[in-house]
């Protein structure tokens, strides 16, 4: 503390000022997170503070996921895909397209100048066909009766005695 006394005209009388400096502490540059979860899927591998690259399979059915980051010093500040996110919370919707999504968590530590990127892949798989048609029905020797029709599921194929083998060669149909 810095102290001011003052002394009054009759140098006798004292009055005494304390004034207490805070000088302000070096801003963190800590820029990790503390926690970061994802509403769909499991992060791999399970989060930790200095791992920077994940990975996250989801099913078709899902259209979007959010991330929840959360900052290890509560001055740093946190961007998912460019959108400022509140630590703890969860960020806004992320629509997936099928295949790789990446979503990117940018820290920035309370000095300003300190980043981190966290970075999750999301991989949307696609849409499983419910066609379990065949294209085309071949066989090697002889001659399917009736001829290969997608909607025929039993034929016949007449061949010598002396055949010991065909080959059946199914083509899957489109789609």
């Amino acid at each position: 503390p810095v102290n001011v006394v003052v002394t009054a005209a009759d140098n006798t009388t004292t009055q005494t000022y304390t004034i207490t400096v805070n000088r302000a502490g070096v801003l963190s540059n800590d820029a990790s997170l503390g926690n970061l979860t994802i509403s769909s899927g499991t992060l791999t591998p399970a989060f930790a503070t200095n791992t920077l690259v994940y990975t996250d399979p989801v099913s078709s059915a899902t259209a979007s996921v959010t991330v929840t980051p959360t900052a290890t010093d509560a001055g740093a500040t946190i961007k998912v895909n460019t959108i400022t996110v509140a630590s703890g919370s969860a960020s806004a919707a992320i629509s997936l397209n099928t295949g790789d999504n990446a979503v990117n968590v940018v820290v920035t530590a309370a000095d300003g100048t300190t980043t981190r990127t966290y970075t999750i892949t999301v991989n949307r798989a696609g849409v499983l066909s419910n066609n379990a048609a065949l294209g085309n029905l071949a066989i090697s020797l002889g001659t399917l009766t009736p001829a290969f029709s997608a909607n025929v599921l039993n034929y016949t194929d007449a061949i010598a005695n002396a055949t010991t083998s065909v080959t059946v060669t199914p083509t899957t149909a489109v789609g």
